[in-house]
């Protein structure tokens, strides 16, 4: 039973082949005969056109030489450009253009074309007849001789130019119809094809089909001895099959069910160790292909890195409850002490002042104690509006184009030679994300280089990109004061912190630097040498 198996397989096989070489015959056929109608068209059509134009640019040139030829007398070049036309350029034109209608094998548009050349030959005698009769300096002195000449320009000249180039338009049109004909005979072969194909596709198809049913019919009955097994194995029973193991494909089927049998209970008992989550468990797939082995495998993989993002998460959770207490902390404190100053001036306006002066002066304080009050909620209304504009329309934003806008808020500094800044956004110019964001980040982190330069020195800021990943990486480099890092690196981007009071700021610039870039999704580092510099790498998600 196997032979005849094997037997009615390659004879199926063999018909399929069949078709296919079919196919590809009638396909090849079709894309030669496709092939030859472009070539003629490259090589006989297309040069044929052009041929017609530059007939109907000598003709124009023709004209114009002679009107200069009567006209100008001491026009030599164009004397002597008419003449090259008259002995090779037009010689060379005409057996060009016969060789190609030739090809183009059509009798009555080569009629058309010779009426061209003989009205054209034919006037060129007249240009001739002119040539001559103004062949000499002197002759365009004599007015009878310059009086005829010009007469027979007006009335021959150019009036029969105009009539050869209509003739030669005709030529022309009949030659694009010629050409939209094949264009058109082109396109058919195309379609053709197309339904060629289609037709041969369903009819492989339909052979397909019926080869694949007819296979499964005869194949179906030898292997109904192990159905029973593989419905228990789809009923989760994964005893072994008391299968026959001849040499055959019944036996091999029979080997193949009873060795799936017992992986699959290998394969359990691993899923079921992953269940418990004990991901230290030894598992090899089946083969390459096996897919569920593979699966389960990754799945090993994916709950392992999922226990450990959770712990990733926890500890981040605990970081940011810790920042939170921190920012809690600042803000009561920074609310504290105005609050505290305009209750201590409450009481001492409450008890009186002496004179007018100490109460000009109270009011003042507390007037101060007010305004500091009001930066403190500024500040706090702020950064809850950098943590709440998540919601924004994301957009493609331009690095060059928002530097450049900073770069003019700055160009007094340019101007003055005090500062430099250099982009070379070459390879990633562009990021999908929040264009205010996007800005204040280059803003904060230009002017952070321009308040913290060195006063002796001018600064040079560079700011570069590239593509990373997923990612998009901006550095922003300087040769500014610089930063201890060791001292000051773990609360550079804290609230209120502040580390050169001889810079007026309020210690916000980098915090809300690094909560924008965090509510982005992306990441900043910092590396710097103090009295040499400082580099800022910006990661963002493309």
């Amino acid at each position: 039973m196997s032979i005849s198996i094997r037997n009615r397989i390659y004879w199926s096989f063999l018909l399929l082949v069949l078709l296919f070489v079919i196919n590809g015959l009638v396909t090849i056929l079709t894309l030669n005969k496709s092939k030859k109608l472009s070539e003629h068209i490259s090589t006989v059509i297309d040069p044929a056109q052009q041929a017609l134009g530059d007939l109907e640019s000598m003709m124009i040139e023709s004209k114009m030489y002679t009107t200069n030829w009567v006209f100008l007398r001491s026009n030599e070049d164009d004397k002597r450009a008419l003449g090259l036309l008259h002995t090779s350029k037009y010689p060379d034109l005409k057996r060009r253009l016969n060789s190609l209608f030739i090809q183009l094998d059509n009798p009555k548009m080569t009629d058309s074309l010779h009426q061209v050349f003989r009205g054209f030959e034919s006037l060129m005698v007249v240009e001739k007849q002119l040539m001559s009769s103004l062949g000499k300096f002197t002759d365009y002195d004599d007015p009878v001789i310059k009086l005829t000449a010009e007469q027979t320009l007006e009335d021959e000249v150019i009036p029969r130019t105009a009539g050869l180039m209509k003739l030669l338009d005709q030529v022309d049109i009949g030659e694009r119809k010629i050409k939209i004909k094949e264009y058109q005979n082109l396109e058919s072969y195309s379609t053709w094809l197309r339904s060629l194909i289609l037709a041969l596709a369903i009819v492989i198809l339909l052979t397909g089909i019926f080869l694949s049913s007819y296979l499964t019919a005869i194949i179906t009955r030898p292997i109904s001895l192990i159905i029973q097994m593989v419905n228990d194995l789809g009923k989760g029973k994964l005893d072994t099959a008391n299968l026959p193991v001849n040499k055959d494909e019944i036996g091999n089927m029979g080997r193949a069910v009873n060795e799936l049998s017992n992986k699959l209970r290998e394969t359990a008992l691993f899923a079921d160790e992953i269940g418990k989550r004990d991901f230290t468990g030894k598992f090899k797939p089946l083969s390459e292909e096996d897919v569920l082995g593979k699966a389960l495998l990754t799945m090993k993989d994916n709950l392992k890195v999922s226990g450990d993002e959770l712990v990733q998460t926890a500890e981040n959770l605990i970081q940011r409850n810790k920042e939170l207490e921190q920012f809690t902390y600042i803000i009561s404190h920074n609310l504290r002490a105005p609050v505290a100053n305009i209750i201590g001036l409450h009481q001492l306006l409450t008890l009186g002042a002496d004179d007018e002066q100490e109460f000009v002066t109270l009011i003042s304080r507390l007037g101060t104690s007010v305004k500091n009050l009001d930066d403190v909620i500024r500040d706090l209304n702020l950064i809850l509006d950098v943590k709440q504009q998540v919601h924004e329309q994301m957009e493609e934003v331009s690095f060059t184009q928002i530097t450049e806008n900073i770069k003019m808020t700055f160009d007094n500094y340019i101007q003055q030679g005090l500062i430099e800044i250099k982009c070379d956004f070459k390879n990633a110019d562009t990021v999908h994300s929040l264009k205010n964001y996007i800005y204040s980040i280059f803003y904060n982190l230009i002017s952070n280089s321009i308040k913290f330069k060195r006063p002796e020195e001018k600064l040079l800021l560079q700011i570069t990109s590239h593509k990373k990943k997923s990612k998009v990486s901006i550095q922003f480099a300087d040769n500014g004061k610089g930063i201890d890092l060791k001292l000051n690196g773990e609360k550079l981007f804290g609230l209120y912190r502040r580390f050169d009071t001889a810079v007026d700021g309020k210690g916000m610039g980098l915090y809300m630097v690094k909560t924008q870039i965090e509510t982005l999704g992306g990441q900043i580092k910092v590396q710097s040498k103090l009295h040499t510099g400082s580099t800022f790498i910006v990661e963002l998600p493309k």
